[in-house]
This record gives C-alpha cells, structure tokens and sequence, in this order.
C-alpha cells in the first residue's frame, strides 16, 4: 500500500509537540494541535465573567502555546503566515479531529500510563492505515502500545525529536517487533524529504541512542568537574568547540535543556539501565548535592532565567553572572587561565587539536581526557545493545548535539590502538569487540574501498559499505575522484557528471576575493565553450557566503583600483546572468551581501530551507555594489510597473526598507517575500539533498530548451520625484531618532540608486545603467572616513558600529 500525509495531528503543545507541529506546517502539511482543556478559570477570566465553557477558555492552554511559538527567537515558523496551517483545539471538544490525521504524533507527559491511556483513545477514532507514533525521549515504545490491537501496533513506532525539532537535524526512528516494515520505510522517507531530517533507525532500548550516549557521557563529565573543583567558565572553555563540540558546551547545554529535564532524565535511566556497567555515573553524589541545591531554589536553566548562569531581566541590559560552584552564589564572569587552550585553539584540524589537548598536563587535559576516553569507550561498549551499526551512533551524536565528529570518528582520528592501549592505561574498559577488531588487522572503524566509504561491522567481523544516498553528492568525494576540472586558491569547478559542473567556493566563511572573481568568469566560459549542459554554484559548508572579504583592504591601491574591482565582480555576475546555458544557485546558511548577489545572479535557485538572506552592506558603511540594487529594482519595482498608472513608491519604499535596515531572511520561504527568491525557485527542505536538486534543474532547463534573458530595458527607473518622496520619509526617520546621520547618508545613497539617479522622468533602462549607479556610490563610500571606521569595527568585534 502507498502512504500519504496530508494532514497531521499532535497531542500535547508543550515545548516538544508545539515545535513539532510548527515545523511540520513549514513542510507545508495542515496541523490539528490539540491539547487538554483548563479545569479552572485564572483570575483574568474571572473578572471577564467568561466559564469553563467559555471557547477562549477551553482552548486556554494550546493557543498560548500557539503565541509562544508565534513570537520566538529563533523562530519555530518560517513565516507569520505560516502558523495559519496550525489549529488549535482542546482533547474534550475536538478530539474527533484525530480520525481526520493521517499521522497522529503523541507528545505528551513523559509517563507510561497516561500515553497508554492516549493511546486507547487514540485507537477508537483513527482511520485505517493511519499512522501513530510517540515522540517520548526513553520510554519503551513497544510497551506505550502493549494493551493496543494487531493493526495499531503495525502502523505505530516511536519518532523522537531533537530540540527546537525546526533546527536539530535528528529524528530518532524506533520501530518495534510488530511495526510494519513498509510503516517505517515511508516515515523514514517523509522525514528525510518533507522534514529534511537525518534518520537514525533505533532499537527500543532506553534512551534510544542519542540521549543514552549524551546522559552518560554528560554525567560523567559533570562528576569530573565537581570532584575536582573546576569553575563553570573552565569546564564550558574545554568542553566547547576545543573538543569538536558546540558553544554549548556542558553547563550552557544544561541551561538550555532545562535542570529538571536533565535530572528526570538521568534518574529514570537509572532504574531502565541495571545491566549497564556505567549507570553509576548518574548518581554521582556531588552530582546530585549539586542538582537538589540548584532545584530547590528555583534555579532550572533558561527557562526560569536562571541556572547555572544568570541573565539579567528581559528587557534590560547587564552581563550574564556564573554560578560559583563552591558559594553557590552568582558572582561575574571570571576567564579561565589554562595557556593550553589558546594554543589548542590554534590548530584548525580537530584531530590534530585534541591530539595536542590529550597531551596536556593541566586542568584542560585532564578533564578532555577523561570526557573524551570514557564517552568514546562507552560508545563502543553499548554495540549492539542500542544498535548493531557504528554508523548511526556517530550520526545520532552529530546530528542530535551537533558535535563536530562522532565517537567512532573521532577515535579514527585520534587513533583506534593509541587510543584504546590510553584508555586501558586510564582504567577505562574498552569494549572486546574493538580489541577483536585490532587483532584481526584492522586498525580504523571507517575505510575507503575503491573510493566508497566503508564502516567496520562488529557482528561480521567485516567493513560494509555505506549505503548510497542517491539524492546526495559529496563534492569531497567527487575532487578526491579526480574530477576537478579548474581550481584556484578560492574555488574549485568539479565535474559532477550528466554534463554539468559545481562550482564551489573553499575561502573562509566562502567570503569573495579576487580567486572567487576569477572563478566565475571561468566557470561560465567552460561552459559556454565546452561541452557541458550548464553550473551549479553551491558548496557543502555552513553557508554559502558571508559576502565580501573585508580583510582583503578594499582601499588598498587606492580608488581606481576599487573601482576596478566592483566594475569585475560586476562583470563576472553578469556573465552568470546572461550565460547562454543554464545556472542553478544553491543558497544554505548565511548568504549575505555579495553571497546574496551571487546568489540571485543565476537563473534559478534551489535554496535550503534554513537561508538566511540578506543585502547587508549598509550594516558597514556601504551599499550593494554588484548588483544587489539592481536586483530589487528588477524583482520587486519593476513587474508592478508594467501595469498602466501603477505607483512605484510603495514597492521603491519595500526595496529601500529592506537594504536600508539590512534585513536578513530567517528561512527561504521568508528570502521569498523579501524578494531575494522568487516563486520560480525551489526551496528544498533536506541540505543533503540541495546539490542533486540544483543539479536536476539544471538538467530539466537544458533539456527544456533553455534561453538566457535578453539584454533589454527590463528595470524601471522612477526618477527625481519618487526620489524626492524616498529622501523625505528618511529625513523623518532620523529625525524621529531612528537612525543615525550616517545612517540617513548610507541610506539616501541607496534610495539615490534604487530610483535611477536625478532622471527628471521615469524611464525603462537596461539592468547595466544600474550597475553603474551602484559602483559609483559604492566606491564614493570607500573614501568616507565613517565608513572605514565602521568596516574596522566589523573585522575587529564581528559586530555593526552605528556612527
């Protein structure tokens, strides 16, 4: 039978259900969320004179979640518009909406008996071949459904979300004996391609996989550092990106996951968890002195505002305090002083970086030693209970706490006999099947066989290959295949097959230089004169592109040479835009100021869900000047303008506000309102999936006949009397203190651009007339002293100066 969501139901708003719900309305599938109704009025409903059974009463508690969700930061929606696919209701008045869902998620308390009574409920209403799935962190799956029939046992399993389930890339899949096979092929499948999740199939044990392996290896992390007084501040310094980790950390990462969480967790494990040898950890004395003080003064994490950091009130200034582990008392941040770490910090190979962190005879090297050793030991010691697959440990890790490498990686890295023969050394017992498989001969947990990846397989004694995604292409993969066909130091032109090329950008944060420049001049004359079916230009990093590099010294060689550069970067996205063969952009992550421009240079784009555009030169003194004007002229005034007597002001005043106030994306689908993306692009939810995607569309528009643009008068330049009216709602706004004078400066060279220049009528002109305005604005502001001093600031805090 074939499968189909088109309607989902979560029960229970909390934290987890809301965010689940948002994100499957960013996937674009209608929600019921449903959640139980008030038994008692708060005093506000008193005083209204409403009831119990008051509509605004009974659906009290699941439309304040729907606000919460509504307004946070970062958002669970990728647009306002949005949460209009989610629908409130309550589990008394509207429970029959479950037999409408073709998924049915329960999120609610973490407790047994109240999912099963869920359950039955559940059963009584849902339609045939429905399928029903819990989102509990641990509990047994198979026993949530036990007092279930046959055929709600085969379409149920377990479907665990990370938090906020919109950002964390795992979703844990636990099937049980009687789920059906072809029930969890198809939500793997929905959850890879509709959610773009990374799917890790688990067997129902407690915690599943991730949370088994980040309780213990947390715990015992925590012990170390409480017996041996370590400071907050030093503990957060070694256990953050120093060891491939987030910024997080430890005690950050026990703030947001909230103390009572965490502690429910880890007891609850205990008692599920009488065979493991490690369990101990989770009931480490100072541990739990620690976590009854902290509990009992209110002190839970973000949540409460309070944890083992103290943010100062919403709404006002002042620095975050650290907890003192030895007063118990906030007092100011105090900075580690461990030498090793700013050295460590040095080295940009992770492996390489904790070889020399391991080696370390200080409080660094002690605490990395034991957090990494015991974690990377345990891993491998609970093969096969939790899975039989090294594999989908090392994703579940990475994708589930976001670390840099997994256990069975990182050990590869560090070493697998090194490192066991240490741990031994260190009295940390190393699972026998990995001594097993260094006696055989076998030194790494992964190896390439003719050139696909391998990964050792304790149960036959063997590697096995990892199976192909053929929807994803690793461009690593393809270079180390020999199919580089140009590369410079900033970009490389990569051969992926079917006749159309990559062309990936390798500087750092992908920043545009004179290398990137040269590239896409090169890119497009390959394959205009060679024998290709067009380019995509994309990568596999973090983000596509912060913009211009900065450090690069844009005064350098004076204004002549300034203007030589834009005028080339000018040139080069022209050449992408007028390419007589298709070229697909694949934005992801920050795509910003140039990154942007490059961006909307080609002739679709195929955007990751998680974008975040934006021109945003303004933020250090200049405009856009290769062609980000010129785009908005393009893409938000000029289609209104083909219509008799249409206004341009208020579409002049969108594209102004958006470049003036440097607005970034907070998703794709929002790029797409702002004008950075238009309906004709694709917007692809899985990253993993991004380069096949661009790829396919590059082959369906050459096979479609493709044709560039012509060179025609398409921008419409509004000229000196919508200029007029531009400059006057600026001068407001920094009167009105909205802006400073360099502000208004900045911004009225923009508006300057965006109506044409002084032209004393409207007219059509060709995209270049534009550019030219751009360039020139650009370059006068490389000459204002306000703008260097804002472009230093940048380079030197990371933050915009407003001056």
């Amino acid at each position: 039978m074939s499968y189909a969501i088109n309607r989902v139901v979560v029960i229970g708003s909390g934290t987890m259900g809301g965010g689940i719900a948002a994100h499957v309305a960013n996937a674009g599938v209608p929600v019921y969320l449903l959640d139980v109704a008030p038994r008692e009025l708060t005093p506000e409903e008193e005083k209204r004179g409403l009831k119990l059974d008051s509509p605004q009463v009974r659906n009290r508690i699941v439309a304040a979640s729907l606000e919460r969700l509504k307004k946070s930061k970062p958002a669970d929606f990728f647009t306002p518009e949005t949460a209009e696919l989610v629908t409130v209701g309550n589990l008394e008045d509207n429970f029959e909406w479950v037999s409408e869902a073709d998924w049915i998620v329960e999120a609610i308390v973490e407790q047994l008996q109240p999912k099963r009574d869920l359950m039955a409920r559940i059963e009584k209403v849902r339609k045939p071949e429905s399928i029903v799935s819990s989102n509990t962190s641990g509990l047994p799956i198979a026993a949530i459904a036990a007092e279930r029939s046959a055929d709600f046992k085969a379409h149920f399993l377990g479907t665990h979300f990370f938090n906020p389930p919109r950002y964390m890339k795992l979703l844990e899949v636990i099937p049980t004996k009687e789920t059906k096979p072809e029930i969890t092929e198809f939500m793997t499948e929905f959850a890879e391609r509709r959610l773009g999740k990374g799917v890790v199939l688990c067997k129902d044990t407690p915690n599943f996989i991730a949370n088994r392996f980040g309780s213990i290896s947390g715990a015992t992390a925590l012990g170390f550092v409480l017996d041996n007084k370590y400071t907050i501040e030093e503990a957060d310094a070694i256990l953050g990106p120093l060891i491939g980790r987030p910024k997080t950390a430890l005690f950050r990462l026990q703030d947001l996951v909230g103390l009572d969480v965490s502690s429910g967790v880890g007891e609850n494990l205990y008692g599920l968890i009488e065979q493991d040898e490690t369990r101990e950890v989770l009931r480490n004395q100072n541990l739990g002195t620690l976590r009854s003080i902290q509990m009992e003064r209110g002190r839970l994490g973000d949540k409460t505002g309070q944890g083992f950091y103290k943010k100062p009130p919403k709404g006002t200034k002042g620095e975050i305090l650290t907890l003192d582990l030895e007063t118990m008392e906030y007092r100011e941040r105090r900075e580690p002083d461990i030498p090793s770490i700013k050295e460590a910090m040095k080295i940009k190979p992770l492996g390489e970086r904790l070889l020399f962190v391991l080696k370390q005879d200080d409080k660094a090297g002690a605490l990395a030693r034991h957090t990494i050793y015991n974690s990377l030991a345990y891993a491998a010691r609970r093969i096969p209970e939790i899975t039989d697959h090294i594999i989908n440990v090392d994703n579940a890790v990475r994708w589930g706490f976001s670390h840099d490498m997994g256990p069975f990686e990182l050990w590869d890295a560090l070493g697998v006999r090194k490192t066991a023969d240490e741990m031994e050394a260190n009295g940390i017992a190393v699972a026998p099947w990995v001594k097993e498989m260094l006696d055989a001969g076998f030194e790494t947990f992964y190896r390439t066989d003719d050139g696909r990846l391998s990964y050792y397989d304790p149960a036959s004694k063997s590697y096995v290959p990892v199976s192909v995604d053929e929807r994803k292409v690793e461009l690593r993969a393809l270079k180390a295949a020999g199919r580089v066909v140009k590369e410079n130091k900033g970009a490389s032109l990569i051969d992926m097959g079917d006749g159309v090329l990559c062309l990936e950008f390798h500087t750092k944060m992908n920043t545009l230089d004179e290398d990137i420049r040269e590239m896409l001049v090169d890119s497009v004359e390959e394959i205009e004169t060679g024998d290709w079916r067009g380019l995509v230009i994309g990568n596999e990093a973090q983000d596509f592109s912060v913009g211009a590099n900065l450090a690069g010294g844009l005064g350098a060689g004076g204004f002549d040479a300034i203007e030589r550069a834009v005028r080339g970067m000018q040139n080069a996205l022209m050449a992408v835009r007028f390419c007589s063969k298709p070229v697909v952009t694949a934005p992801a992550g920050r795509t910003l100021g140039g990154g942007c421009e490059v961006s909307m240079a080609g002739a679709r784009a195929v955007a990751a869900s998680e974008t975040y555009m934006g021109l945003v030169e303004v933020g250090v003194g200049l405009i856009p000047g290769a062609g980000g004007c010129k785009e908005m002229v393009r893409r938000i005034v000029s289609p209104p303008m083909r219509v008799t007597s249409a206004d341009p002001l208020p579409f002049l005043q969108q594209a102004l506000q958006t470049i003036a106030t440097a607005k970034v994306s907070t998703s794709a689908r929002e790029a797409c309102a702002m004008g950075y993306l238009t309906d004709a692009d694709m917007i692809v939810m899985n990253r993993d999936h991004q380069l096949v995607e661009a790829k396919t569309l590059v082959l369906e528009l050459a096979e479609a006949g493709y044709v560039a643009p012509a060179r025609i008068r398409n921008c419409y330049a509004a000229g000196r009397d919508a200029l007029a009216a531009l400059r006057a709602g600026l001068y407001i706004m920094q009167q009105g203190g909205y802006m400073s004078e360099y502000d208004l400066h900045v911004s009225l060279k923009v508006a300057h651009v965006l109506c044409g220049g002084q032209l004393s009528s409207p007219q059509w002109v060709e995209e270049q007339y534009f550019l030219d305005l751009e360039r020139e604005a650009f370059v006068s502001l490389c000459g204002e002293q306000k703008t260097v001093e804002r472009i230093t600031h940048m380079l030197t805090t990371g933050k915009p100066l407003r001056n």
